[in-house]
């Protein structure tokens, strides 16, 4: 890709204010609070529209921002890949494996204790792994 006198224009601007630039001089655009926000944040969107008695239709906004979050997430500049690779399992795959679990094999009136273990361990993956992601991001 050829460098334009625009491109150089900013990156002297961005060097000359003081900002930071992630790996191979691109530019963050996004700030890390965003992905994080919006992992955590689908845990309780769900939540609450499972308590306001939503249907099953408008609980696909919450996993549509959880996925939004984890894309956000790897096209990030603010942590390595292995970190990306962990946040994705921990607060997409993870919590989604035990749903669909709970969804086709446990599901009953007798298990109620066994879906109150599932949504604790959805509980501690999403907003944990969120936290996870918020405390080791890149500072830089």
């Amino acid at each position: 890709m050829k460098s334009t006198s625009a491109d150089t224009a900013y990156q002297e601007r961005d060097v000359q204010a003081g900002v930071a630039t992630g790996a191979g001089g691109r530019k963050a655009r996004v700030h890390p609070a965003v992905p994080a926000g919006l992992i955590a944040g689908s845990y309780v969107l769900a939540f609450l529209l499972q308590v306001a008695g939503a249907p099953t239709a408008v609980l696909s906004v919450a996993l549509l921002m959880r996925i939004v979050g984890c894309v956000l997430l790897c096209t990030s500049l603010f942590w390595r890949p292995w970190q990306k690779v962990t946040g994705v399992l921990v607060t997409l795959v993870l919590p989604a494996a035990a749903n669909l679990l709970w969804n086709r094999e446990l599901s009953g009136e007798d298990t109620m204790v066994l879906r109150l273990l599932a949504d604790v361990l959805q509980l501690v993956c999403v907003v944990g792994g969120a936290a996870w992601l918020w405390w080791t991001r890149r500072k830089g």
